[in-house]
C-alpha cells in the first residue's frame, strides 16, 4: 500500500501499491470472488431442484404422499448430486437454499414413511372396530329358519372375497365411484405397504 500527501490540502491519501514494472494493470487487477448462483447452477443441476420441486415438495404440501416416489436409488441419487451442488459454492445465501431444498427431499420422503404407518395402524384399528362390532351384535349367530316351506322358491347366496389390498383401500378411503373404479397409484401404495408388513396383498 502506498501513502501520498497533498501539497496544496496536505491531506494524506492511501491506495494499493503499485508495482514498478506494470503499474497499471496492478491498480485493475481484482480477486476471485465467491462462486455466484449463475456458475454454479447449471442446466443439469436446475434439473435436480426442479425434480425434487415437483416429485417430492408439491406433494408433501398437497399431502398426496402416496405420489411421492418410493425409489431408494433415485433418492439417494438426488441427495448425493445435491450434496455436489453443495460442495461448489461458497456462497452463503446460495448455501442456505440449497439447505431447504435438501431438507424438503428427505422431509418427503419421512412424511411418506410416517404416512404409511399412519394408513397401517388406522387400517387395523379399522378392522378391530368391526370385529368388536360384530361381537357386540352378535351377528355370527346361527340363522333360525321359519317353519314351512314355500314351494318352487330357493336363495341363492355368495361371499365375494375381496384381496387384502382392495379391503385396506376401502376401510381406507371408502368404496370408490363406480365410474372411476380403484386409484391405482392408491392400490400401489397400499400393495407396497402391506408387502413390507409380511401381508401378501392379493391374498
Amino acid at each position: 500500500m502506498s501513502i501520498s500527501k497533498s501539497l496544496l490540502t496536505n491531506t494524506v491519501k492511501s491506495g494499493l501499491s503499485r508495482s514498478l514494472i506494470n503499474p497499471v494493470n496492478d491498480i485493475f487487477k481484482t480477486t476471485n470472488v465467491s462462486t455466484n448462483l449463475l456458475d454454479v447452477l447449471n442446466s443439469a443441476y436446475l434439473s435436480v431442484l426442479e425434480r425434487i420441486k415437483k416429485d417430492y415438495g408439491r406433494h408433501m404440501v398437497t399431502k398426496t404422499y402416496e405420489s411421492i416416489p418410493r425409489s431408494q436409488e433415485e433418492y439417494i441419487d438426488l441427495l448425493r448430486q445435491l450434496k455436489d451442488l453443495q460442495d461448489e459454492t461458497t456462497d452463503k445465501e446460495l448455501g442456505l437454499l440449497l439447505d431447504i431444498v435438501e431438507q424438503t427431499l428427505i422431509g418427503s420422503v419421512n412424511s411418506y414413511t410416517l404416512y404409511g404407518e399412519n394408513i397401517f395402524m388406522a387400517a387395523d384399528k379399522a378392522r378391530l372396530e368391526k370385529k368388536v362390532e360384530q361381537i357386540l351384535s352378535d351377528v355370527n349367530k346361527t340363522s333360525i329358519v321359519t317353519s314351512g316351506s314355500i314351494t318352487n322358491t330357493f336363495t341363492i347366496k355368495q361371499n365375494i372375497q375381496l384381496a387384502a389390498v382392495y379391503n385396506y383401500y376401502i376401510m381406507i378411503y371408502g368404496i370408490p365411484c363406480a365410474d372411476e373404479g380403484f386409484d391405482p397409484v392408491k392400490l400401489t401404495f397400499l400393495a407396497e405397504i402391506l408387502t413390507e408388513k409380511g401381508i401378501d396383498p392379493y391374498s
